[in-house]
């Protein structure tokens, strides 16, 4: 399979690409010596740094003022300059698939009139499995649906001395919250975080660590300022990958339904996430590692990225009560798992 050259496409947000990670492995695996590159938004490229299963990663910028006119004729001159064979859809639109019919690769994987293999999303399911049935229409085995997100030894080392710095006491446990996110109407309270970070200094006299992006800042604020007890801020400075080698040295994360809750399941960071507007079926992450907290309402999920609601019934219906009790249980977990590792 040497000859075969591979493109792989996403372009959306971050835990979009977050969740390809599984579908990039399966493909590597297949083709074991092929030439496999991966466009993405140059917004989001990052997250793929370091993956060894990718020979390049080409960006399209969706911010740019001339994207559907010179970014795009630039990507599909670099993309014809590839000769690929094989090109996978995941994004599965109209502009993800115009690039793969003009990058010239004879077989195209997709849902629209342009593929040479369509095939159309079958339920509601997670968006992995969607992307494992692109994979095996094109006879790819895909099965393994477990993150990844590759991190360097510098990076780890970064976020130590980001911890030490800010006086995050290594010998404590570490809990990260995320109350941001991409949509307003997917944030939980933030009276409510600091609730529940109130509640982990004093049971289990924890480290709370409050993450957020520039646009974020402002909301970070004010969880810690609504805390009885001290938090640690870290928004507005962090890229990416040192969000990630942070998220990593995390005991738990508690976060919306927003990039980095993918990010956390992806380096191995247990998580309690919250659900709202977002489809939960699709987006939660997998695994005994990580719960979802969600209240049914007939009009969720509901569509996205709107500000029809006025409610927000489906947020504020999760309580601090229902939240402690998820986070309480998985840190005593965590709590055992490391007495037995100090004991063996």
């Amino acid at each position: 399979m040497a000859s075969e050259r591979i493109l792989l496409i996403r372009l959306s947000s971050l835990g979009d690409i977050v969740l390809t990670t599984p579908a990039i492995r399966s493909v590597r695996a297949h083709f074991r010596d092929a030439y496999i590159a991966m466009l993405v938004a140059k917004q989001s490229a990052e997250v793929l740094r370091e993956n060894p299963h990718l020979n390049e990663i080409i960006t399209f910028d969706r911010l740019a003022k001339n994207k559907d006119t010179g970014e795009m004729l630039r990507v599909i001159r670099l993309l014809r300059e590839r000769k690929f064979t094989l090109a996978i859809d995941f994004q599965r639109k109209f502009r993800t698939e115009m690039l793969m019919y003009f990058s010239g690769a004879a077989e195209r994987v997709g849902k629209g009139r342009l593929c040479t293999v369509r095939i159309h999303e079958q339920g509601n399911k997670h968006a992995t499995a969607h992307y494992f049935e692109l994979l095996h229409a094109a006879g790819i085995p895909a099965a393994d649906a477990r993150l990844e997100l590759f991190l360097s030894e510098s990076e780890r080392l970064d976020a130590v001395q980001r911890f030490d710095t800010a006086g995050v006491n290594d010998g404590e446990l570490k809990v990260g919250f995320f109350p941001g996110a991409g949509w307003k109407l997917r944030e939980w309270m933030p009276d409510r975080f600091a609730a529940i970070g109130d509640k982990l200094v004093e049971h289990f006299n924890a480290n709370v660590l409050i993450f957020g992006g520039p646009r974020e800042m402002e909301l970070v604020r004010t969880v810690a300022n609504l805390m009885n007890v001290r938090a640690i801020p870290f928004a507005g400075n962090l890229q990416i990958r040192q969000l990630a080698a942070c998220i990593e040295r995390c005991d738990l994360f508690l976060t919306n339904d927003t990039g980095p809750m993918h990010i956390a399941a992806a380096v191995g960071t247990p998580t309690v996430s919250l659900f709202g507007p977002g489809n939960y079926i699709r987006f939660q992450p997998l695994g005994t590692l990580h719960q979802t907290i969600r209240h049914a309402v007939p009009c969720s999920p509901c569509k996205q990225f709107t500000d029809k609601c006025k409610d927000n019934i489906c947020m504020k219906g999760i309580g601090v009560d229902e939240v402690w009790e998820s986070v309480s249980r998985t840190l005593r977990e965590v709590s055992e798992l490391h007495l037995n590792e100090i004991r063996t």
